[in-house]
């Protein structure tokens, strides 16, 4: 529960400071705390993180505005149980789970921004691949950053990574 808790507050403050820097949502400042959920997490926790998180956001701040909050609950809620189920099942490096993750997310941001683009008066398939497009830089930022973050901070007790099934049974 505290990690779910640390990964809110920053899923709540990265947005915040990325706005502030003039970076906002092309990096998908939301993502990257809770990509490194999803090895930290089991995966109710890391669905439940990644659903509230925007939510929270949206009701402190009215960021992200409806209904791109109910986009991001879906993407980012698939993104961290994606990371979580193959973290906990595979025992593929960090930088594979972690693109798994994102082009599984990515893939759920298309059908969704398509059932969302009518609400907003545009075209289906194009608001779609604008919503994949627009996350581009952000998501190459992230396979850049996030394993690196992660490399650097296993060692430091508190945040050592959850041991997963597949490698407990070896």
């Amino acid at each position: 529960m505290i990690y779910s808790a640390f990964f809110m507050a920053l899923g709540f403050l990265f947005p915040i400071v990325f706005h502030m820097t003039g970076l906002g949502k092309v990096f998908l400042p939301m993502f990257w705390p809770l990509a490194v959920s999803g090895f930290y997490l089991t995966w109710p926790f890391a669905v439940a993180v990644g659903i509230l998180t925007p939510f929270v956001s949206f009701l402190m701040t009215g960021m992200p505005p409806v209904p791109i909050l109910q986009l991001m609950m879906i993407e980012l809620s698939v993104m961290a149980l994606t990371i979580c189920l193959i973290y906990e099942k595979t025992s593929l490096g960090i930088f594979w789970i972690l693109i798994s993750g994102i082009l599984i997310s990515r893939v759920f941001t298309w059908v969704a921004a398509g059932w969302i683009a009518p609400l907003l008066g545009l075209p289906s398939d194009l608001y779609a691949l604008g919503k994949i497009i627009e996350g581009i830089p952000g998501v190459v930022a992230m396979l850049i950053a996030v394993p690196l973050l992660i490399s650097r901070i296993q060692h430091v007790p508190i945040f050592h990574l959850r041991q997963p099934d597949v490698h407990s049974a070896s």
